[in-house]
């Protein structure tokens, strides 16, 4: 429950309080909380999709009472969630998100302002979609078992809200943290600032011997990493793009290894993707685990060998 707490404590306070209204056993298996203007305020999760009456009540009918969010009602969550400074978050606005509390983070879409044929900034805000994060201790047993003891460097494949993130942070934990026989140096590239959400103070637990790069972006973080924090094991979110794939070879050349997610249904599908074909084709990575998906988040569906 604290983690849907978190989720919700930077938006406007009405909104606030109608949310925090929702019913106890339902509010801990939401996993996102979306927002659209002129449509109605719908929280799916493990249970199935909601919708979100006036009054703060859960139904899956829809209705005349249903909570709708209007234009200005859109500018007001995004304003709040930007801690009350859009201009602050320009730059993540820009790349469609805002970090949270405790590694939660709000999807943002609206009309791109473009200069120099890059998005500059964003106005018109139409949909926010608030991913809700969750501390899940020792759910990377599995997974650590499955590429065994001396595997350092290997990459996490699956759907959204498959336990990608969530995987990540407990393998700091595990092979960072204060109980680990032989700890690892680790240090996170948290260019999103949903791994170990550091860079508004607290955050969550990613291990004892972890250095956090948080709001780096992903190719200057490695780079970093590699030049100033000595690091045993580079972990990542979401990669993709040829500049990180580059600076990540560089990194394999030194003997770091690298515990990376990518998005896919299969690693055939993942492997469509010509950079990431690439780095998986020059040995960057021993294993790749396959995790079954949303439904059965956390969980893996094959190990494969590289």
């Amino acid at each position: 429950m604290q983690d849907y707490l978190n989720a919700i404590s930077l938006l406007p306070k009405e909104i606030e309080v109608l949310l925090s209204s929702i019913h106890e056993d339902l509010a801990g298996s939401i996993n996102e909380i979306r927002f659209r203007v002129n449509k109605p305020l719908t929280l799916n999760s493990r249970k199935g999709v909601f919708y979100c009456t006036k009054s703060g009540r859960a139904t899956t009918s829809y209705n005349d009472d249903l909570f709708f969010t209007d234009e200005r009602k859109m500018q007001e969550i995004v304003f709040s969630l930007s801690r009350r400074s859009i201009h602050t978050y320009q730059d993540m606005l820009a790349k469609g998100f805002l970090p949270l509390k405790n590694g939660c983070k709000a999807g943002v879409a609206g009309c791109a302002v473009i200069k120099n044929g890059s998005v500059y900034s964003v106005s018109s805000f139409n949909s926010v979609n608030i991913r809700i994060s969750r501390e899940y201790c020792g759910c990377a047993q599995e997974v650590a078992e499955a590429v065994g003891e001396k595997c350092n460097s290997f990459l996490l494949v699956g759907q959204p809200l498959s336990g990608k993130t969530t995987l990540l942070r407990d393998l700091c934990r595990k092979y960072a943290g204060e109980q680990s026989f032989e700890p690892k140096k680790i240090v996170i590239v948290d260019e999103r600032d949903e791994i170990a959400s550091k860079s508004f103070g607290g955050g969550v637990d990613v291990g004892v011997h972890t250095d956090v790069l948080s709001l780096y972006p992903k190719e200057v973080g490695i780079d970093i990493a590699l030049r100033t924090l000595s690091p045993d094991i580079i972990v990542l979110d979401e990669i993709g793009s040829e500049d990180e794939i580059n600076v990540m070879l560089s990194g394999m050349n030194s003997g770091v290894g690298f515990i990376a997610t990518a998005h896919g249904n299969s690693f055939e599908e993942v492997l469509l993707r010509p950079n990431i074909k690439k780095i998986v084709d020059a040995g960057v990575f021993k294993k790749a685990v396959v995790l079954k998906g949303k439904e059965s988040p956390g969980e893996v569906a094959e190990v494969i060998e590289l």
